[in-house]
């Protein structure tokens, strides 16, 4: 059975999504994110802040390596940065069904705004990394999905694709 990969810039609602979409795909679901906080015993902030963005990025490209290869099938959340990593786009695209969700700029602004997100302080250069992430996205998603919309009508459009795509894959791969 093949990994379900949530992927999309920071406020597309990968974590709000996964957990519904596990429960009606009747999977278990992990977020990347809460796995590395586990994993170090500190928030992502505060490990942005004393370890860096470097130290983050290839603990990101391992945890989501080891949970792809190491667990059950499952829905999984990755982080808006993730495929940033060339290995990690090559890997879940060949492993996984990943799924983009995908929205506008300025609706993930208003989302995240005010958070405690490390990446979300300053709007011109939140502006500026979903520009350069937007083609990893292009370039791995099997399933790009509107996810400006109610989570109801988005959760309903993936759980469709994903069994669309499931279906349609060999028998070792679904």
């Amino acid at each position: 059975m093949s990994w379900v990969v949530l992927t999309g810039y920071m406020g597309a609602g990968k974590s709000t999504l996964g957990r519904d979409l596990a429960a009606r795909l009747g999977r278990g679901f992990i977020d990347s994110d809460d796995r590395i906080e586990m994993d170090a015993g500190i928030d992502i902030p505060t490990i942005f802040a004393s370890k860096g963005e470097v130290w983050f990025r290839r603990t990101e490209e391992r945890t989501i390596r080891g949970i792809v290869t190491d667990e059950p099938a499952g829905v999984l959340a990755v982080g808006g940065g993730a495929l940033e990593s060339a290995r990690t786009r090559d890997f879940l695209g060949r492993s996984a069904v990943v799924v983009w969700l995908d929205a506008d700029a300025d609706v993930l602004w208003g989302r995240v705004t005010g958070s405690a997100r490390p990446l979300a302080t300053d709007h011109g250069r939140f502006i500026r990394r979903y520009g350069r992430r937007r083609p990893a996205f292009e370039e791995t998603a099997h399933v790009v999905v509107d996810a400006s919309r109610p989570i109801e009508i988005v959760a309903a459009e993936v759980e469709a694709a994903v069994r669309e795509r499931l279906a349609a894959a060999p028998s070792d791969q679904a």
